[in-house]
C-alpha cells in the first residue's frame, strides 16, 4: 500500500487543516473507494446557513432535522452513501468562523465525534478543513 492510500485508513480518521495538494488525497480517496464530499462555506455566515450546504452536498436524507443532533446522527450513518469511508472537504470556511465562531467550532466538534466514531468501526473518516489554522496539518 502506497503512503498517500494508507493515510486514508481508519486510524487517520478525524478533522484536519487540508493539505496544500488537496488533489493527492481526493486521489487516494477513488483508490480507497472513499466517497470524497465538497462542503462549500463561502456563503455560509450561520447555523441555518450551514445546515442547509450540509443538507444539499452532503446529500442527507430527507428527515434531516437541521440541527446538530440530526447532523451527528446523518455523518455516523451515511447508509444511503456506498463507500468504504468517506473524506469531506470544507473550503472557504472563514466567513462561518467569524460571523459565527461557536456554531463553527460545534461543527468541528460533531464531525470529530464522527470520526471517532468511523474509526471504532475501522472505517475512514477525514474531514479536510481548508485555511483551518488551530486544526493539526494532515
Amino acid at each position: 500500500m502506497s503512503a498517500s492510500a494508507e493515510t486514508l485508513g481508519a486510524k487517520r480518521s478525524g478533522v484536519y487543516r487540508a493539505p496544500a495538494d488537496v488533489e493527492s488525497v481526493r486521489k487516494a480517496a477513488g483508490k480507497n473507494l472513499c466517497i470524497w464530499l465538497e462542503l462549500p462555506l463561502l456563503a455560509v455566515s450561520n447555523k441555518k446557513q450551514f445546515m442547509n450546504v450540509c443538507a444539499k452536498q452532503l446529500k442527507l436524507p430527507s428527515y434531516f432535522g437541521g440541527n446538530w443532533d440530526a447532523l451527528a446522527d446523518c455523518v455516523r450513518d451515511f447508509n444511503w452513501l456506498d463507500g468504504k469511508g468517506y473524506v469531506l472537504h470544507i473550503t472557504s470556511p472563514e466567513k462561518f468562523a467569524k460571523a459565527s465562531p461557536d456554531d463553527y467550532q460545534t461543527a468541528l466538534d460533531v464531525l470529530a465525534e464522527a470520526a471517532d466514531y468511523w474509526k471504532s468501526k475501522d472505517m475512514p473518516f477525514v474531514v479536510l478543513v481548508d485555511g483551518a489554522r488551530e486544526l493539526v496539518a494532515y
